[in-house]
């Protein structure tokens, strides 16, 4: 069994392994700009398209972080969301958008370490995240998780944990309801789609705490809604959101 178990860790770095050695070894096309790749310490995307990289800066609506917006947006002025903030790190477009991509869908793991670095160098001024006392990650169901292998979200956080001492709780909100992914579904089918799918267990150890919910991508905040309605029934004292990145249309 032992045997077994280790065989199950090696054959993810050795793939891995083997595709950072096609890279070097017959050079290809950046995946973004479609440049000759060359030398890049980014697998399969040029530096000039990494740090081509459209990041957020204020101003931003203090709750939600919308764009371009001093103070408050309209919808946050007249019915604001339950968590405390949200802010996002860069735009979900063009390099960001393809990273995620190869990330997420197509299952390259090694690029979990680029993203992690990213969003750790880029952490909005009005997050102090060592004051927070748990770090939540979005989860999937475990349908889902066994199809990719992985959830992306909580690679994130653990990279986010790791560097500024605060626990990553992935067992605490699960996702116990499996979905149709959120992708392709309008605005009112996102939300009606995402009813009740999330779980709170142990809601105890939440009572009174600092939370910071982390995800890979906002969209129409449906998902992020669910969740931090499901979060207050366990009596937390603040729900702040932090995302890699964000859609310029919502």
């Amino acid at each position: 069994m032992r045997s077994k178990s280790i065989g199950l860790h090696i054959l993810p770095l050795l793939r891995d392994m083997y595709e950072t050695a096609i890279i070097f070894l017959y050079p290809a096309e950046c995946r973004v700009c479609t440049e000759f790749l060359g030398a890049t310490t980014i697998p399969y995307i040029c530096n000039n398209c990494w740090q081509d990289i459209h990041y957020l800066e204020p101003p931003w609506c203090d709750i939600c972080g919308t764009p371009s917006i001093n103070g408050l947006c309209d919808p946050c002025a007249t019915t604001p969301p339950r968590y405390g903030k949200l802010r996002s790190i860069a735009f979900y477009q063009t390099t960001l958008q393809q990273a995620i991509h190869f990330f997420k869908f197509e299952k390259k793991k090694a690029f979990a370490q680029h993203l992690i670095q990213l969003l750790n160098a880029h952490i909005p001024l009005d997050y102090s995240i060592p004051e927070y006392d748990f770090i939540l990650p979005v989860p999937i169901h475990k349908k889902r998780l066994r199809e990719r292998g992985f959830n992306q979200a909580t690679l994130l956080a653990n990279g986010i944990g790791k560097s500024e001492g605060v626990p990553v709780l992935t067992g605490t909100l699960i996702r116990h309801r499996h979905t149709q992914a959120q992708s392709g579904l309008d605005r009112e089918a996102r939300q009606k789609n995402l009813i009740g799918a999330f779980e709170i267990r142990n809601p105890r150890m939440l009572n009174g705490k600092r939370l910071l919910v982390i995800d890979d991508v906002f969209t129409t905040g449906a998902t992020i809604r669910e969740i931090v309605n499901e979060l207050w029934t366990a009596d937390p004292a603040e729900i702040d959101v932090l995302t890699l990145a964000r859609r310029r249309e919502l």
